[in-house]
């Protein structure tokens, strides 16, 4: 993992789809480009987007970065001499007192196959490194989206989706940092995008979001861009900037990468007598049909008060199935409180989530 630091301004980093055949214009073949555009807007710095596209040729890869630049910061304007095919690195990592960093996600225009879940589990293998301090909170549902499309930050990590053309190439997603220590995570709801772009015909957006979060945290791609030379395991890491399919696991250069920029601090002396844990955040997301969840320690009735799609929930306690079905009568509920650190089987009518405050 080659980490890079050092600019300032606002930065993003564009996942690909590997050469090689896919669907466009006249059947033609994909190939990968990465370019680096410098757009000036009226209100704010510079922005520098590097795009990697899967397209033809080097022209309709340059096509494409000019145009999904021009839809991305309206009014702004491309520098002279601003296309090149060099990277600017991150300018900035998270202190101390931003961690846990806070994503929300608003899911308007989500593919029907991608929920909550999805940022979640990357937000979790992220936030799992035992010899990283790295952390990220989920932050819940939000109507913000991604600030690049309203031209500036508005306080709030978010990932959203958009439409972005892709024809001759595609994107698949985008993430932007602001001077002012905000990130955002653009997603292509375009279905090209999962088809055009996708491995066999299909995308997996967890590995997209997977890597996406990697360059939230701070990350650059795992060897040099444009096409190495790469060493096995920077081939092999989450952040590599070429999509191969689903990869859903942290390999060890990423790990490497994770720990190189937040190594774990040495814990300070603990004060003299008892000193009690505070209470943690604890974010629970069902998505419609069963759901297999680790709940905090609560009674279920306050837990169903909460989420309101829970609709039931079952659990296998000393040698039989227990049960809660919101509006059953008390004397058929043989499972009212919820045993913490346990996992139970949650059926939800719809999506909805919520955060609990927990004992550690």
């Amino acid at each position: 993992m080659r980490t890079l630091l050092g600019a300032s301004g606002l930065l993003l980093a564009v996942l690909v789809a590997p050469g090689g055949p896919a669907p466009g214009p006249a059947g033609a073949s994909a190939v990968r480009h990465t370019l680096s555009i410098e757009v000036h807007r009226s209100a704010g710095p510079p922005v520098l987007l590097q795009f990697l596209v899967a397209a033809p040729t080097p022209e309709d890869a340059l096509t494409v970065a000019r145009r999904t630049a021009a839809e991305l910061v309206p009014g702004g304007y491309i520098a002279e001499g601003g296309v090149t095919a060099q990277w600017a690195a991150w300018g900035w990592k998270w202190a101390n007192d931003e961690i846990p960093v806070p994503v929300a996600y608003n899911p308007t225009g989500a593919p029907s196959s991608v929920g909550p879940q999805a940022v979640i589990a990357g937000l979790q293998a992220w936030s799992s490194v035992p010899d990283s301090r790295f952390a990220f909170r989920y932050g819940g549902i939000t109507d913000n989206v991604a600030s690049i499309l309203d031209s500036g930050p508005d306080g709030e990590n978010v990932v959203s989706w958009a439409p972005m053309e892709c024809n001759p190439g595609c994107v698949l997603g985008v993430t932007s940092k602001e001077a002012s220590h905000e990130v955002d995570m653009l997603l292509n709801n375009n279905p090209a995008a999962a088809t055009q772009a996708g491995i066999n015909g299909t995308l997996d957006w967890r590995t997209v979001i997977l890597h996406e979060l990697g360059h939230v945290a701070g990350l650059e791609h795992s060897c040099p861009v444009p096409f190495g030379p790469c060493t096995e395991p920077e081939l092999a890491a989450v952040m590599h900037y070429q999509y191969r399919g689903i990869q859903r696991r942290l390999e060890p250069d990423d790990i490497a990468g994770i720990v190189a920029l937040y190594p774990l601090a040495e814990p300070p002396a603990p004060p003299p007598g008892p000193s009690p844990a505070p209470p943690a955040d604890v974010a629970v997301v069902l998505e419609p049909g069963w759901n297999f969840l680790v709940l905090p320690a609560a009674g279920l009735e306050a837990i169903a008060s909460t989420l309101s799609c829970l609709s039931a929930a079952y659990a296998f306690e000393v040698g039989e199935w227990r049960s809660w079905i919101r509006g059953a009568s008390p004397a058929l509920q043989s499972l009212s409180a919820i045993q913490g650190g346990s996992a139970y089987w949650l059926f939800a009518s719809a999506t909805c989530a919520a955060s609990f405050t927990s004992a550690p």
